[in-house]
């Protein structure tokens, strides 16, 4: 039986029954036609794949043969059972430079979304994981309060800056404002059906940080960062 995997910027998960895919070099998420999500579907359960699905699948770029880079699977993290923002910790008045290092953070994002294609800016994002830091001096897990207190500067000095919030622009901003302090968080995609709604927001372990609880278990994750 020929193998075949999902091609490496697009992942997935399943809503409702249904697979929905979020592709990072074009920018967008979709669906499959009913026939080619089941005959796709059993074949990620170890299914056969008939020769003229898996045709449609490679014509429409979502598979590649075996040379090409791993399949991706839906992603797996722990779900999030806290949020920051319901903790009712105040939070702590931002001073003029945390103000401005938001405002710049912000419009520096802003800039390269507008420019870049997600997939580069995911990269970005993964290569400043590792670089955020002093060689040789790995940062310890950060204590939670420290961590919170954070993203409770940026989100109140965020409210200052003059650009309208939005998830994906405030996630990426939030996750370079946390490094700066050594920091560690993730960034997770999530999608819902009836209606159609994507998502994203960060998170570190079990504790969302720029979202509620509620909000976030409303989207299914397709991709963590």
């Amino acid at each position: 039986m020929t193998r075949y995997v999902i091609r490496e910027d697009l992942s997935y998960c399943r809503v409702a029954g249904r697979l929905v895919f979020l592709d990072i070099q074009r920018d967008r998420y979709f669906q499959l036609p009913a026939a080619l999500d089941a005959a796709l579907s059993s074949y990620l359960q170890g299914a056969a794949l008939p020769e003229q699905a898996a045709d449609a699948l490679i014509a429409q770029n979502i598979l590649a043969r075996p040379r090409e880079p791993a399949s991706r699977r839906p992603p797996s993290f722990t779900p999030a059972r806290r949020s920051a923002m319901e903790s009712g910790i105040p939070a702590p008045r931002p001073g003029p430079l945390a103000l401005a290092e938001v405002c710049a953070l912000v419009l520096h994002t802003q800039w390269r979304l507008q420019r870049s294609p997600l997939r580069r800016v995911l990269a970005r994002l993964q290569a400043g994981r590792h670089t955020a830091f002093p060689a040789g001096d790995a940062p310890h897990a950060p204590a939670e309060q420290r961590l919170c207190a954070a993203a409770a500067v940026y989100r109140r000095a965020r409210l200052y800056v003059p650009v309208e919030m939005r998830c994906l622009l405030d996630s990426l901003a939030l996750l370079r404002f946390l490094r700066r302090r050594q920091c560690h968080a993730r960034l997770v995609f999530g999608v819902a059906l009836d209606p159609f709604s994507a998502h994203c927001w960060v998170q570190a372990d079990d504790l969302v940080l720029n979202d509620t609880v509620g909000n976030v278990h409303a989207h299914t994750p397709i991709r963590v960062v």
